[in-house]
């Protein structure tokens, strides 16, 4: 039998970080927006990063409990459960702008009015050059010929807008023998000189003839192209019908300031400019439109105010962009070659602040409610992170490391009553109510033990062990350091983030000499410990480190640490969003700095793997090559701030494993080992006659 991930997921909520949002949820997809319950795995979503990243996971489950409603001042809400961190900034004035952004990863139930969501600006650009249009249908024989793609210029952008904001393919007229169908524009008969435009562009990009109605009746001008092989890439490209219209992914990719055409053509179509007042608008009837042109215009630096107008008799639910401070009007005006001077020099001043990869927007408003339901949620390829409507979501990296866990199992095809999950006190602790096989929640530090006591009494078990940097390494230092020494069987994996994240964030034993994350008053008085170094000295005979936000690494690291004969220890960097403010996932991923040439961050955490390094010491090996062996250990063991080793650091074959040595006293210990012995009947009687041991213990 092939099992999945799935397979090793509990019905138990996991009710830490990663929390979960409302269906309906509007999540900004690669390329449009979805519900999140639409989401596959495979999809791309937009990330904290401003670009698109794989979705490796969807997660739904029964929620039943308080929800909150996050009111962002511009951009609508999102709803989701408390403990779903969200990308935010404290206010520091109540009645002005922050000077200074500190951007956090904090709990939903943390946030108060007033706090800023920190909204990406999408970045990702892919200069693309051409469209190809449909290939002509083998029954069309009418048709006007076409080119086979047309280039992307200033004209095709504002074509483009004038279609999305004013077009509709007309079908009727293809039904008719011998006539094609028709793309189809209306506009004011003030807007004659739009009208012009189109002409000229359609001849020039297509070399297409147009036919102009004036219908005086309803003051209109209605111009038709003849052409079905471009209505049907119209209908392809933009969509066809007013709630479906749409900007092809391949626009929303280019440059910002191409798309300046591409707004010009909506605006001229949907939109207004106040002549005098520091006012303007869009409106549109699709959903999918609105998020698109939301997220054009934050890519201008303008910050548009969404609004929903309910369906009534004879209407449609409708969406409203306002333009409503003087900065975001100055700037609409420019782009759309509106003369500056006609925008009133005053007006209402921004509610939000640009930055550069981010705009800040103030909660305008946070309500509770109860709810009994489906709540969903998304795993996100290397930024663990996705985007709704107004806010930045996140995954922590516990979620990750039990994501990795189950699909590490999954692609073992372990049977699920073989695995055992223990688990200590903290963040991680309840891992094993996550997993579906056998699993016990242990006491603080004593986590190794436990796990050690149910591989020796059935060492048919894959037995897995989990824990903080604070549970191991703090107040289960003794039993960390004695469960290397025995070599058993198991694996240990450390949630190794600095601090103790389940009690507001102290220094853990993990934590650097003098460093001060954002929880403590004062810095670290205490030196940090190495647990690359301390599990080498216990013994363990397989040490490896991965990083919590490289799942597929992890995976692999795991499979490897089940896969050895002996003891396993894995050291998970995790970043806690919530308490240590330093090593964070930007620090890791070389965000604070970037390469001259590209721009490009550069990593500090590095792959053994990649770089030739071989971990393994074998039988026959002599005592300088071991000592090689070890030397490079430390050498990697010792590397920190620039450049950070994660893979397999040490293997070592030449140890027994501690049930290879019991063996060799006990010999019936391979097929009786205590889980197996047989200590009732079949009515539960017991079978095993204590009376000779009593009796040894009696005190005479």
């Amino acid at each position: 039998m092939v099992r999945k991930a799935q397979d090793y997921k509990t019905p138990v909520h996991n009710n830490w970080c990663p929390g979960c949002v409302l269906p309906g949820s509007l999540i900004h997809t690669n390329p449009d927006v979805k519900p999140i319950e639409a989401i596959r795995e495979g999809d791309r979503v937009l990330g904290w990063d401003g670009r698109y990243h794989r979705v490796t996971e969807v997660f739904s489950h029964h929620h039943r409990g308080l929800m909150y409603k996050i009111r962002a001042k511009c951009l609508g809400e999102t709803v989701l459960t408390p403990e779903h961190p969200v990308l935010i900034a404290r206010r520091h004035h109540p009645k002005r702008h922050n000077e200074r952004f500190e951007l956090i990863w904090e709990r939903a139930d943390q946030i108060k009015k007033g706090d800023y969501l920190a909204y990406p600006i999408p970045s990702e650009v892919v200069p693309v050059t051409t469209l190809p249009l449909p290939g002509k249908r083998s029954h069309d024989r009418h048709s006007t010929p076409l080119p086979e793609s047309v280039p992307i210029t200033p004209d095709f952008l504002r074509l483009a807008g004038y279609y999305i904001a004013e077009g509709w393919i007309d079908h009727r007229s293809a039904e008719k023998d011998h006539v094609e169908a028709s793309v189809c524009f209306a506009f004011h008969k003030r807007e004659r000189a739009f009208v012009e435009d189109l002409q000229t562009i359609i001849a020039r990009l297509f070399g297409l003839s147009t036919s102009v109605i004036e219908k005086s009746s309803r003051n209109t001008i209605e111009l038709y192209v003849h052409s079905s092989r471009l209505a049907r890439a119209f209908k392809e490209w933009f969509g066809d019908g007013a709630a479906n219209k749409k900007i092809p992914h391949e626009l929303l990719l280019l440059p910002p300031e191409q798309q300046r055409e591409l707004l010009k053509g909506l605006w001229r179509g949907d939109g207004w400019v106040h002549p005098t007042k520091p006012r303007a608008c869009y409106k549109t009837i699709s959903k999918k439109l609105r998020e698109q042109l939301k997220l054009l215009l934050l890519r201008q630096r303008i910050v548009p105010s969404v609004y929903t107008e309910p369906a009534r008799s004879g209407h449609r639910e409708a969406y409203t962009l306002f333009v409503t401070s003087q900065r975001d009007v100055a700037r609409l005006a420019m782009i759309l070659e509106l003369d500056r001077r006609t925008v009133h020099s005053e007006g209402k001043p921004p509610s939000t602040v640009v930055g550069q990869n981010f705009v800040m927007i103030p909660v305008a408003g946070i309500e509770t409610f109860e709810y009994d339901g489906l709540v969903w949620n998304l795993e996100v390829e290397d930024v663990h992170s996705y985007v709704s409507e107004c806010a930045t979501l996140h995954n922590c990296g516990d979620f990750g490391i039990l994501n990795a866990v189950q699909m590490a199992l999954a692609e073992l095809d372990l049977e699920p009553h073989r695995v055992a999950v223990f688990s200590g006190i903290g963040c991680s602790g309840k891992t094993p109510h996550y997993i579906n096989t056998y699993g016990v929640h242990t006491l603080h530090g004593r986590v190794l033990p436990y796990a050690t006591g149910a591989k020796l009494a059935n060492p048919d078990l894959t037995v897995i062990a989990v824990g903080g940097d604070g549970d191991g390494l703090g107040i289960g230092a003794g039993h960390f350091v004695n469960a290397g020494r025995r070599n058993l069987d198991i694996t240990y994996i450390l949630h190794n983030n600095g601090v103790y994240g389940l009690t507001k964030g102290q220094a853990s034993p993990t934590l650097k000499l003098g460093v001060q994350t954002k929880s403590l008053p004062q810095p670290n008085i205490n030196q940090g410990v190495n647990p690359l170094f301390l599990a080498l000295a216990a013994g363990y005979t397989f040490i490896a480190r991965s990083y919590a936000y490289d799942i597929k690494h992890l995976v692999s690291i795991i499979k490897q640490a089940i896969a050895h004969n002996g003891s396993a220890f894995i050291d998970v960097l995790q970043p806690c969003p919530t308490y240590n403010d330093i090593n964070t996932r930007e620090w890791y991923g070389g965000e604070d700095r970037k390469d001259p040439q590209t721009g490009r961050p550069i990593p500090r955490v590095y792959k053994l793997e990649e770089q030739g390094y071989d971990p393994l010491i074998k039988p026959g090996m002599s005592d300088s090559e071991i000592a090689e062996k070890l030397n490079r250990f430390i050498e990697k063991a010792l590397e920190w701030g620039d450049k950070i080793p994660i893979g397999v650091l040490l293997k070592n074959e030449t140890v027994p494993s501690y049930e290879e040595r019991i063996l060799q006293r006990i010999p019936f210990y391979r097929e009786a080992p205590p889980a197996k012995q047989t200590i009732a009947d079949a009515h539960g009687r017991p079978t095993i006659d204590l009376t000779k041991f009593l009796e040894e213990l009696k005190v005479t």
